[in-house]
C-alpha cells in the first residue's frame, strides 16, 4: 500500500492578483508562505518518505516548508504541474470573460471539455497527472509520499480516485490553498481517507478559496 499526501500551493502571487497563472513560473505570496509552513506543522505528525513537487515556484516553495521540518529533499516532476494555459498565461480571469466568453464558459461549467487557447486541455493534464501519480504510487509501494501540486491537477485526480469519468469534474469543487488530501493506492485502487483537510488554515485565519469566477 502507498500513502499519498496531495499539498496544493498556498496563496499564489497569481492568486493574490487574481490571474490564470498555469505554468508561468510565479511565487507565493507572504501569506502563502504563511500557509505552507502551517500545513507543514499540520503533517508534523505524518511520517512521510519522499516528497515530490511540480517544478513551478509556488508548489516546490510549499512543498519546501514541510521538507525543511521532515529533513527531507524535494524531486520535481514535471508531470504535476498545473495546466498550460496558452493565451490565457497571466490574464486577469475577468479580462477572459470579456475576450474568450465561449472558452470560458465553457472552463467555469463544464470545465473537462475546455481546452486553453493555444495552450493544453483539461483532458490532456489529466491523463499526465494521473498516469505520473499512478508510476510514483507504484515506484513507492509500502511508502508514503507528499505531492506538492496545483489546483486543476488535484481537482482531476480527485475524480480519477473516486472512480469518476472526466467529465464529473464540473461537479467538483477546487481544493483551498495549502489544503491536503490523503490516499491510499494498493493493488491498482485509489480510495480517499482525507479530502481537502483545512481546518489547520481555518483556525489560524489562513484560508483561502478560489473565486467564483474561475
Amino acid at each position: 500500500m502507498t500513502r499519498l499526501i496531495i499539498v496544493r500551493h498556498g496563496e499564489s502571487e497569481g492568486n493574490l492578483k487574481k490571474e490564470f497563472h498555469g505554468q508561468y513560473m510565479s511565487d507565493l505570496t507572504e501569506k502563502g508562505h504563511a500557509q505552507a509552513e502551517c500545513t507543514a506543522q499540520f503533517l508534523e505528525s505524518f511520517h512521510i518518505d519522499k516528497i515530490y513537487s511540480s517544478d513551478i515556484p509556488r508548489a516546490y516553495s510549499t512543498a519546501l516548508h514541510t521538507a525543511k521540518c521532515k529533513g527531507l529533499d524535494i524531486i520535481k516532476e514535471q508531470g504535476i504541474r498545473e495546466i498550460r494555459a496558452g493565451k490565457w498565461e497571466q490574464m486577469k480571469f475577468d479580462d477572459i470573460m470579456v475576450e474568450y466568453p465561449e472558452d470560458y464558459e465553457i472552463w467555469h461549467n463544464n470545465i473537462s471539455e475546455c481546452r486553453c487557447p493555444a495552450g493544453e486541455s483539461v483532458k490532456e493534464l489529466s491523463e499526465r497527472v494521473i498516469e505520473t501519480v499512478g508510476k510514483l504510487a507504484l515506484e513507492n509501494d509500502g511508502k508514503t509520499i507528499m505531492i506538492a501540486s496545483h489546483a486543476t491537477p488535484i481537482r482531476a485526480l480527485i475524480c480519477h480516485f473516486g472512480g469518476y469519468p472526466i467529465e464529473h469534474m464540473k461537479n467538483l469543487n477546487w481544493v483551498p490553498n495549502a489544503s491536503v488530501t490523503v490516499v491510499e493506492y494498493e493493488k491498482g485502487n485509489f480510495e480517499i481517507k482525507l479530502l481537502a483537510e483545512s481546518k489547520h488554515l481555518e483556525e489560524a485565519g489562513l484560508i483561502t478559496v478560489l473565486p467564483k469566477n474561475i
